[in-house]
């Protein structure tokens, strides 16, 4: 497992399942009554893998006992796009016809009734015979017995290419007699028999050599140099290359001769060998895994590049995004050009992806598609000559383990169906069509934050566009534009006036002659909702420079709304959608019309929470006592009442005094003590509500109070020149580790917070500095990385991992991990940092908002972190300080520092009577004005507050919903401070 946060995976190694989250919110969810024997239902597929084309008429068998079934099919961006009741005639055909990713869920009629989901995509059409000889396919494991059923989906995805390995120790089991005929009829057969063309491993060690190591002595290196040249003899004809060993670097196949100097052993044998037997097959390598660019380069050194045909690569940086790849091959390229006389070599990218599920590195399956097809652009700008997903198939059904989840499809024993789309694939398969005859251009940022990759295609230009952020841009068009989504939806747009796009972290492909890019006011947005309430939100429109323009914004149901704008001028009107049934993230989208001239699509998103919720997280009193505070908040206009609460932490549990009644926007506060906690435990916390069943459940540790630093209440100026941390609790680094001699370096930083920050600085000594990386890749080089999780160390699953640096951009701000927030750059957090050559001194300041640290209540006093400090002096990363771990090796929140923050100094009364804490318009007080939840009487065993008046409750929770359980218990407590 690699010692950085630019993991890629490690074959077959089972990694731990980290602990519960720390805090989840729920809905109220109305208790069915149980059923003995509920109607069965399942979903059978009419097509393979549930796998169309454009023109297809997308069917599905069902199989019930109900007598009729409820449906509804979900598309890419989470929008129901059709729905409906069926008699149980087994048969269902949805009008469903627009390219792209979807979800199908039915329900069987009646109570108890069962429901079963499934996924389908209707695909472009691909011309599978070109794409066998294109860029794109995707890593298998049909040499590790995998199904080869699963084959069939590379053509119909338009990448009809694969990666996989034949085995050394499985083809020559005899000196020097080679038998492929498990590989041909197992897969290579199957792959000529559908136009697929394979890239074969030549790998790992065989016992009949060097007792199956990695082959050095002069015997076995002559001989894998045959058994990779009688592979070449047999399947070059349909081969794209040979690729020479895998990730020799880190030991893969169980070698242990890791060196530079070796693999160039193996391979100036083999390369000769291979090409005498196929004079006119590549031969790639040396497959280096993290891109470990010093073992790269002294093979450079060793003469490897007179041997190669291209250059492999596995540049994984999961979680982190795919805009790290381009600075990768950026960096690849110029070294090769450095070792090869200023001239370049093809790159071949031969595993690249990113795992889904429930792993702390995992990213979300939308994530995942985005990603991929950026990818996908990235390496055609870079003209790299392959690019193969790593893999096709996810490899189990465990959401824990990230090896189990980097396919494209779900598992053969997934419930939603063997072989079925994950979104990635139609993702990559749009993307694959689109780039199918592009060819390199240009590519610039016309706005902040906006990336635009042109190619020219046979079909004329293409423009791909994503940003950092959602922004609405306006295109200028010669003619009309073709604008396509992630997921494969297109539509034209007429020019005669501004084309409207919206651009995120997806990639938008826009065909047409884009003459302008520019910012627009025109615009959609949503208010945070709640269950059962119309969601409402505001339209803009801005018109044009030099006439008056009429509006027309056309809702999914059908329904309108209009407004004018005069020249040069904007207008906004409220828009309302229907009302949503279920918590969670609400998306939608709506077409605009200027007249009659078709404009383009506005979407939307928010978060909905249900009218009444439950939260439990552990949280430290203003005394420092650890305890589990739970809070149960009415967003309604009307009381509720409270009939149970009761809780179990561990082995233990109870049923707290709790008030009989909620107040109408009000909230109920419990702690319950865990003194008596003597290691981590599994809680949950349990509410009627009104007849309604509220859970919540989590974990929780012990804190051990000789260890916890305490975070003083400090704002800091943000400037890279240290404000007065006296009397603030230093962090005390250890040693470094692994660097021979660290007399050179030391380090101390201070962790202070405030209502709107948790801010970090630190002053390092450190007489070099080298940091030749930018973004995901600042850890290579002298940086400080630090974590910040929600409760104590080793309750949280999930957390926020960042890095600053001095780059030769300026400083830098990085996040590699995060609770439901992509990797990458985080706007909205200041950093400073200022390095002194002379003294040999760099200072670094960063302020992270609350808002930002999804998961983290900042009400609780309670977090937990880690923080490492990077050393570099021109060889790459020496080693490093530490305060705590789980960062540098297995990333492991259990091995992180308590933190609690201390709470605002007491400021004394004013001479004249107070006035109470009047909020701003966004509802903020000002700072020091938010207290803790207060203290009422209770049992012995709990605290309890019930809170009543305040401001609106609706208001409250739409801003929390937005800023996230963070966000949440902030607003709570000064909402509590504000009725004080």
């Amino acid at each position: 497992m690699p010692k950085h946060p630019s993991p890629r995976p490690v074959r077959r190694l089972a990694s731990a399942t980290a602990a519960l989250a720390l805090s989840v919110t729920a809905g109220v969810a109305l208790a069915a009554p149980a059923s003995a024997d509920p109607p069965a239902l399942s979903i059978e597929p009419e097509a393979w893998g549930n796998l169309f084309h454009t023109g297809d008429t997308v069917s599905f068998r069902y199989e019930t006992t109900s007598p009729t079934v409820t449906w509804r099919i979900i598309d890419g961006w989470g929008e129901v796009v059709d729905d409906g009741t069926e008699p149980a005639d087994g048969a269902l055909a949805p009008e469903v016809t627009e390219g792209g990713w979807y979800r199908l869920e039915v329900t069987a009629a009646g109570d108890g009734g069962t429901s079963a989901a499934t996924t389908f995509a209707i695909l472009p059409d691909a011309d599978a015979a070109a794409s066998a000889t294109g860029r794109f396919g995707a890593a298998t494991h049909y040499g590790q017995s995998w199904d080869p059923a699963s084959m069939q989906a590379l053509t119909a995805g338009g990448f009809a290419q694969l990666r996989d390995e034949v085995y050394w120790s499985e083809v020559e089991t005899q000196p020097g007699v080679y038998d492929w005929s498990r590989a041909r009829a197992e897969f290579l057969d199957p792959a000529r028999e559908q136009g697929i063309r394979p890239l074969l491993l030549a790998g790992y060690g065989n016992p009949l050599y060097d007792a199956g190591n990695g082959p050095v002595s002069p015997e076995a290196v002559a001989a894998y140099a045959d058994y990779a040249a009688a592979m070449a003899a047999e399947f070059g004809d349909m081969s794209t290359g040979i690729e020479v060993w895998n990730e020799w670097d880190l030991g893969l196949g169980g070698n242990t001769n890791v060196s530079p100097e070796d693999y160039v052993g193996l391979l100036s044998a083999a390369a000769p060998a291979i090409e005498a037997a196929a004079p006119d097959l590549p031969i790639i390598g040396p497959a280096v895994a993290n891109l470990n660019t010093d073992w790269l380069e002294r093979t450079f050194q060793l003469g490897a590049l007179d041997h190669l045909d291209g250059i492999v690569l596995h540049p994984y940086s999961y979680p982190v995004g795919a805009d790290a790849l381009d600075e990768t091959l950026t960096r690849i390229d110029a070294l090769v050009r450095r070792y090869n006389d200023g001239q370049t070599k093809p790159l071949w990218i031969t595993e690249h992806g990113w795992p889904t599920g429930t792993n702390a590195r995992a990213v979300s399956e939308r994530q995942q598609a985005a990603d991929i097809a950026k990818s996908a652009v990235i390496a055609a700008a870079h003209d790299a000559a392959r690019y193969y997903v790593y893999d096709l198939v996810n490899d189990g059904v465990d959401d824990a383990e990230t090896e189990e989840n980097f396919g494209l499809l779900h598992h053969p024993d997934d419930a939603l169906g063997a072989f079925t789309p994950k979104p990635s694939f139609a993702a990559y398969s749009v993307a694959a069509d689109a780039l199918a005859t592009a060819t390199y251009a240009e590519r610039d940022e016309p706005l902040p934050g906006l990336r635009q990759v042109r190619f020219d295609t046979a079909d004329g230009p293409l423009h791909v566009l994503w940003s950092d952020t959602p922004q609405t841009v306006a295109l200028e068009v010669a003619g009309s534009a073709e604008l396509t989504t992630m997921f494969g939806a297109a539509e034209t747009v007429a020019g005669g006036g501004p084309v409207l796009a919206q651009t995120g972290t997806e990639p938008l492909y826009v065909r047409g002659d884009v003459t302008a890019i520019t910012q627009t006011g025109t615009d959609l947005t949503l208010d945070p909702g709640v269950v059962g309430a119309p969601v409402t939100g505001e339209w803009t429109a801005e018109g044009r420079a030099d006439a008056a323009s009429s509006w027309r914004l056309v809702l999914p149901d059908g329904s309108e709304a209009t407004q004018t704008t005069g020249p040069g001028a904007t207008a906004s009107t409220t828009v309302s959608f229907p009302a949503p049934a279920a918590a969670g993230t609400y998306e939608t989208s709506a077409r605009v019309y200027e007249g009659d001239r078709y404009v383009g699509t506005l979407r939307a998103a928010t978060s909905v929470s249900e009218p009444v919720t439950l939260q439990a997280a552990q949280a430290l009193t203003d005394e420092g006592a650890s305890v589990l505070r739970i809070r149960i908040a009415n967003a309604s206009a009307a009381p509720r009442t409270l009939d149970s609460l009761s809780y179990a932490v561990g082995d233990a549990g109870g049923q707290p005094e709790t008030p009989a009644v909620i107040d109408a926007e009000a909230d109920v506060v419990v702690d319950i003590p865990l003194d008596t906690l003597t290691g981590p435990a599994s809680f949950t916390a349990t509410a009627v509500v009104d007849g309604s069943t509220l859970t919540a459940s989590g974990r929780v540790a012990p804190v051990d109070a000789a260890s916890v630093l305490p975070a003083a209440h400090r704002t800091i100026t943000v400037d890279g020149s240290l404000d007065d941390l006296e009397g603030v609790a230093p962090i005390a680094f250890a040693a470094n580790p692994d660097a021979d001699d660290d007399a050179d370096q030391s380090a101390v930083a201070w962790i202070t917070w405030d209502e709107e920050y948790l801010y970090l600085s630190a002053d390092v000594s450190d007489d070099v500095h080298d940091q030749p990386a930018q973004g995901a890749n600042i850890w290579q080089g002298d940086s400080i990385q630090f974590t910040v999780a929600g409760g104590a160390p080793g309750a949280a699953t999930t957390w926020h991992e960042f890095g600053m640096a001095l780059t030769s951009a300026g400083p830098q701000l990085y996040r590699w991990l995060s609770v439901n927030a992509g990797a990458g750059p985080v706007p909205g957090a200041p950093v400073a940092i200022s390095r002194d050559d002379a003294a040999g001194r760099t200072v670094y300041e960063t302020a992270i908002p609350w808002t930002l640290l999804r998961g983290v209540d900042p009400t609780t006093s309670l977090l937990s972190s880690a923080a490492i400090v990077n050393e570099a002096d021109g060889s790459g990363r020496a080693g490093y300080l530490s305060w705590g771990g789980g960062i540098a090796g297995e990333k492991d929140s259990g091995a992180f520092t308590a933190v609690r923050l201390l709470p605002a100094p007491v400021v004394e009364p004013p001479s004249e009577p107070a006035q109470p804490a009047t909020p701003g318009d966004d509802g903020s007080v000002a700072p020091g004005a938010a207290g803790g939840s207060g203290t009422a009487a209770g049992s012995a065993e709990a605290r309890t507050l019930a809170s009543t008046g305040g401001s609106p409750m609706f208001g409250w929770l739409g801003a929390a919903v937005m800023a996230g359980a963070a966000g949440i218990a902030l607003l709570t407590a000064q909402r509590a401070a504000r009725r004080s």
